[in-house]
């Protein structure tokens, strides 16, 4: 492991390879669009802009800084404990739904004038997107979807912001609920839809924590898996008729019910993750 370098240059270069590997996916999918926008395309165009802009930044800054010890820097761990804490970590995803929904209204509330009808265009045409990317009634579409749309963004995105981006700010300041935070502003930030800013801005500290006292890569994987998975499965059963409902509108759960679950959410991580862990780490 090279330690003469400071974490803030591996960010750099790190976000340097990202920002190359950006423009290398829009040269690669041009051809795949230009053959016509249909499902299949996009979800192409999805998966190869995943690898190339999340997943392989990391994978190259790792073999140049850390060759030999990528596994341990990732905190990559096969375990019994890692798969039970990713386990319960989806479930207290899951439990924090209702409060996500609740910042979900609150923050498609926000007026931000002019800017701010510039901006809800532009989210509207990639929910739109969405949609289309989504819409399959068939099994084999479902399983499309929960690979491309579900677990290869968990996989690219953990890699990306817990493995890479927070693991380096975090040897960089030395704190890290201040690493967790920063990169859940910059996690929410780069989906770039200010009016969902807010649940992805918690999604993201709750994935951060997870890293950090789950203490396996694999924890986030599975959480961040699930909670992708619930979006497609929704879609899916929307498509087969099974549901009517609106798949991106919040479930308007009774205030209680949402209060109880975020509470249940809480106790979870707490005493599964913070409690039984608050002396693995040191920061």
């Amino acid at each position: 492991m090279k330690k003469s370098n400071h974490p803030l240059v591996q960010l750099l270069v790190m976000l340097a390879i990202a920002l190359v590997m950006l423009l290398l996916s829009g040269i690669a999918t041009a051809p795949i669009m230009l053959g016509g926008r249909s499902r299949l395309t996009m979800l192409a165009v999805q998966a190869v802009t995943q690898l190339l802009t999340f997943l392989v930044p990391v994978v190259i800054m790792t073999t140049i800084y850390y060759r030999g010890s990528e596994r341990e820097y990732y905190r990559l761990e096969f375990g019994s404990h890692s798969w039970y804490y990713g386990f319960v970590g989806a479930v207290v995803m899951l439990l924090f739904v209702p409060l996500n929904d609740w910042l979900t209204v609150w923050n498609d509330s926000w007026s931000l004038g002019r800017i701010g009808d510039f901006l809800r265009g532009i989210q509207s045409s990639t929910e739109g997107l969405v949609e289309d990317m989504m819409d399959t009634d068939t099994i084999v579409g479902l399983a499309c979807n929960l690979l491309v749309v579900a677990l290869i963004p968990a996989i690219c995105e953990e890699f990306f912001f817990r493995a890479g981006f927070q693991n380096l700010i975090q040897k960089w300041v030395k704190n890290r609920h201040l690493a967790i935070w920063l990169t859940a502003f910059v996690f929410s930030m780069a989906h770039g839809e200010v009016f969902s800013f807010m649940p992805r801005f918690v999604m993201g500290a709750l994935l951060g924590y997870l890293y950090v006292y789950g203490g396996s890569l694999l924890t986030n994987v599975i959480a961040h898996f699930v909670n992708n998975a619930l979006v497609v499965l929704l879609y899916w059963l929307v498509a087969r008729g099974v549901l009517d409902i609106d798949p991106q509108a919040p479930l308007a759960l009774d205030w209680v019910l949402s209060a109880l679950c975020t509470m249940a959410g809480f106790a979870v991580l707490w005493v599964t993750f913070f409690y039984k862990n608050k002396d693995a780490i040191k920061d």
